[in-house]
């Protein structure tokens, strides 16, 4: 199944949808960061959630969400844009020793989203969570934050292939419009949850109709369900926006005394990206530049 991202709403039900098939995008996420087969569910599911929110998001704005916790997952951040570009990282990159799924998590945790727009921020608010788990954490934080009723849900599988770990990852993402029966948006939402559903976005299908399959198993025998109306979105691709520029507002960040030595030491200065791993060389000459240009503004 290729990747692919819709958004939409369900006529005569006033609700909103995204699904998204993010594969080849999450599987370059869990192989840049060699994630272990625990934290690549993670930070799969993760990448997909931002995905599913930001497709929602108006032209040019950005999503980014950052989850905190307290076990040995402490954490995971998600930058995705409404023209389906996404990057994300997670630390640690390996929880396998963890049994204990409230051991992986912690007591409670806290959620932090951040919408921007050409680099500005246009909202956000931090949200503590505690249902020790990434996608429902942030449909939580809809629903509490932003006073809008939500539900998601993100299914991936995985494959014995190093290069190609993620067999799929597809999700979906529901919100309330204006006038919803929240009694009816509750039931569709609950069964989100439901292992009949799971089961469909567990399924890899090549067939085109696929998504109308798992639409109509949702809600296709809800009372004033009209049909679909659905556009296409840029095909989601895990893009980094990390350049030389801000790589040197990295080094800007670096003690007063550290940068007497590096000068002293005169050797080139790596920095790399902690979204997609690149690296950066910066000479002397480059790294006193930026910190000159911090002591300007």
């Amino acid at each position: 199944m290729n990747d692919l991202l819709y958004k939409g709403h369900f006529k005569g039900l006033d609700i909103a949808f995204t699904y998204a098939v993010a594969t080849k995008a999450v599987n370059e996420a869990v192989v840049r960061h060699d994630c272990d087969p625990a934290a690549a569910h993670v930070l799969g599911r993760a990448t997909t959630a931002a995905l599913l929110a930001a497709t929602l998001l108006p032209e040019g704005n950005r999503l980014n969400v950052c989850w905190k916790y307290h076990g040995a997952l402490k954490t995971i951040v998600a930058d995705a844009g409404q023209d389906g570009t996404v990057r994300s990282l997670i630390s640690p990159n390996h929880l396998a020793a963890e049994d204990a799924h409230d051991n992986l998590y912690g007591e409670t945790g806290d959620l932090q989203v951040i919408t921007t727009k050409e680099g500005a921020i246009v909202n956000s608010g931090t949200t503590p969570v505690s249902l020790h788990d990434v996608v429902s954490d942030l449909a939580y934080h809809y629903c509490i934050s932003d006073q809008i009723e939500t539900g998601m849900s993100v299914m991936i599988g995985f494959q014995p292939d190093p290069q190609k770990p993620v067999k799929l990852c597809q999700g979906w993402m529901i919100q309330a419009l204006p006038g919803t029966d929240l009694e009816r948006f509750d039931r569709i939402r609950s069964q989100m949850d439901e292992q009949g559903f799971r089961n469909l976005l567990s399924h890899d299908s090549a067939a085109d109709s696929y998504f109308e399959q798992i639409a109509k198993s949702l809600v296709g025998k809800e009372p004033g369900y009209k049909g679909i109306h659905m556009e296409a979105c840029p095909l989601p691709k895990f893009k980094c926006t990390c350049n030389r520029e801000k790589m040197a507002a990295v080094l800007r960040a670096i003690p007063i005394p550290d940068r007497m030595t590096m000068v002293k030491r005169k050797e080139p200065v790596g920095i790399s990206c902690q979204f997609c791993k690149k690296r950066y060389e910066m000479t002397i000459n480059e790294c006193i530049v930026a910190w000159n240009r911090k002591v300007e503004g």
